[in-house]
């Protein structure tokens, strides 16, 4: 649709849209909320934070359902996600796959997203379609500093996924010696 839009102007997008027999609002408004995603993408906290000042959906979404604060969460850019954030983006917003920012921010083994997004209160225990949590996925790809921020923001180290697997468990399988023993040594009698 941007390609079209480019293409043929906007007036012209209008009309093909119209002679398509799509509806031109929502059309229009994917066009629009597109930019902030393109920003987030750009790395540009610029161009985000003026787009977000002239109001722009700041829970835009993009072609696989990832919201502008999980694609900033997903890169490490730790201002564009404070930045978001600021501007009341969903925490637990999840993508087609379930996976939240923390998510993300865990998997990519990023520190400082990780602490912006606690210090914001996101579910530290949310759990996506296959019962994963970030303290799962950071012990399971043995990014110890992000499971010590985990463990230090209270995670619980004995959710399970749908495997009946917990955050041990995967670091074990994964020979994460490290995370294994920090892991242990952090386990909380039940």
């Amino acid at each position: 649709m941007q390609l079209m839009a480019k293409f043929f102007g906007l007036c012209g997008f209008i009309a093909v849209v119209c002679s398509l027999g799509l509806p031109v609002r929502a059309e229009i408004d994917l066009l629009q909320n597109s930019r902030l995603i393109e920003a987030v993408q750009a790395n540009d906290y610029d161009g985000a934070e003026k787009l977000l000042q002239r109001g722009q959906n700041v829970d835009v979404r993009d072609e696989h359902q990832r919201t502008s604060l999980i694609i900033a969460a997903s890169r490490g850019r730790e201002d564009i996600v404070d930045l978001l954030i600021q501007h009341r983006a969903k925490l637990g917003a999840a993508d087609k796959f379930g996976n939240c920012a923390l998510y993300y921010a865990a998997a990519g083994n990023h520190v400082g997203v990780v602490e912006v997004l606690l210090e914001a209160k996101t579910d530290i225990n949310y759990q996506n379609r296959q019962g994963l949590t970030a303290l799962m996925i950071a012990a399971s790809s043995g990014h110890l500093a992000i499971v010590q921020t985990l463990l230090d923001g209270r995670a619980d180290t004995g959710v399970t996924d749908f495997t009946g697997r917990t955050a041990l468990d995967w670091a074990e399988r994964n020979n994460r010696g490290s995370v294994a023993r920090l892991l242990r040594a952090s386990a909380r009698p039940g």
